[in-house]
């Protein structure tokens, strides 16, 4: 249980916190593949890959909950008022940012790209309750501000997991869901209203796969050290072993957390290289990693022996940053570019097999990758790779 420092926030608001165990894209200009051509050319690639070869092709996106969480967050360890605004923002934006409409745009890229395996970041259910209603009654009350914003904010409950899902289906996308990672929640509660007014925010990440990929052990665990800011903020991996194609791969998605003290290291990272230590199939780790290239766990990951596909990718990448489009929380401004390269998609060969070619493409960069209304489908771009195992020349 955790209260607003002030004494009047400590009268109005609660904060608890619990955790639980339409057309084809354009590159930019010098790109040497679309997506659609980096799609078309996979099965060439694959059969010139020589005897043994592994290929799988995976997607990885931050998705956005909607709104700026970390403003609330940060607000809500300030004043009443700032948290009040901070929160009634956010309901109004999320509602802006219509997750519908971005996860009908992020199938049709799928659609293009055809992965074997989804990983999927901060795939959440918002909740909201009583603002509507009490807005009728708030005058003369220290909420009367609010009431023309908190009319605007009906009851309501959306889960991006089902919606995800039905927008691949319209397609006719045949995915299976692998696995949930249940993460933070936090529900703030705005008590002495004769109905129950409340904002509940539940994060998860989320794997899929292709119907025809093969799921064999599956697990998801949290992290053992977390990050504790104004909430505890809980984040771990779901990790899968799979057979593309007929051939083994073990799969992990996850989201460490950001803003770890500057000593060097971010445990999240040196756990998360401790779990798959001793998978004998080929590692691919992928999702919002929150660090930058050259970071000390970036060098971190590359000592134990993971390769950064972008990298290592076919011609040329469109762009060299996946983050964020955040000066626009609504996610409609047309120049608000990326910034820096937060997310990845990391391999770690079998033993006797090496890196082979790597088509790959960012999603979610370019002006004709929004949706028809003009949002971007996140605040982060997504990540498309392709990547060819192949036997290594002393074998």
């Amino acid at each position: 249980m955790r209260r607003l420092a002030s004494p009047m926030a400590a009268a109005l608001l609660v904060v608890a916190c619990s955790t639980s165990d339409n057309a084809g894209p354009t590159p930019l200009p010098g790109a040497e593949a679309t997506l659609e051509q980096t799609a078309t050319g996979w099965e060439a690639i694959v059969a010139n890959a020589g005897p043994g070869a592994m290929p799988i092709k995976v997607y990885a996106q931050n998705v956005y909950p909607g709104f700026d969480i970390d403003k609330v967050e940060a607000a809500l360890g300030t004043s009443e008022e700032a948290a009040l605004g901070a929160l009634t923002n956010a309901l109004l934006v999320f509602d802006t940012t219509n997750w519908r409409e971005r996860a009908a745009r992020m199938a049709l890229a799928i659609a293009e790209q055809d992965p074997d395996a989804i990983v999927l970041n901060e795939l959440v259910t918002v909740r909201r309750e009583g603002f509507q209603t009490v807005s009728t009654f708030l005058e003369g009350t220290p909420f009367e501000p609010f009431a023309p914003y908190w009319a605007q904010i009906p009851d309501a409950a959306v889960d991006f997991l089902p919606v995800f899902q039905e927008e691949l289906a319209k397609l006719g996308l045949h995915y299976d869901l692998v696995a949930t990672l249940p993460l933070t929640t936090i529900r703030i509660d705005l008590p002495y209203f004769p109905v129950p007014v409340f904002i509940q925010y539940d994060d998860r990440d989320a794997m899929f796969v292709r119907s025809d990929v093969r799921v064999g052990d599956v697990a998801v665990d949290t992290f053992a050290v977390t990050l504790q800011s104004v909430t505890l903020q809980t984040r771990g991996w779901i990790a899968a072993d799979v057979e593309v194609h007929g051939k083994p791969w073990h799969v992990v998605g996850t989201h460490p957390a950001p803003h770890w003290p500057a000593d060097g290291r971010t445990p999240q990272i040196t756990e998360l290289i401790g779990a798959v230590a001793g998978i004998a199939r080929p590692v691919i780790i992928a999702g919002d990693l929150n660090l930058l290239p050259g970071s000390a766990e970036y060098v971190q990951l590359a000592t134990a022996g993971f390769v950064d596909l972008w990298t290592r990718r076919n011609g040329r990448s469109p762009a060299e940053f996946t983050c964020c489009h955040g000066d626009d929380e609504t996610l409609r401004d047309p120049a608000d570019g990326l910034e820096k390269r937060i997310d990845y998609i990391l391999a770690r060969p079998a033993s006797g097999y090496a890196i082979g070619p790597v088509p790959f493409s960012i999603f979610g960069d370019n002006l004709s990758e929004r949706t028809a209304t003009g949002m971007w489908p996140s605040d982060h771009a997504g990540l498309f790779a392709g990547l060819v195992l192949q036997k290594s020349r002393t074998n």
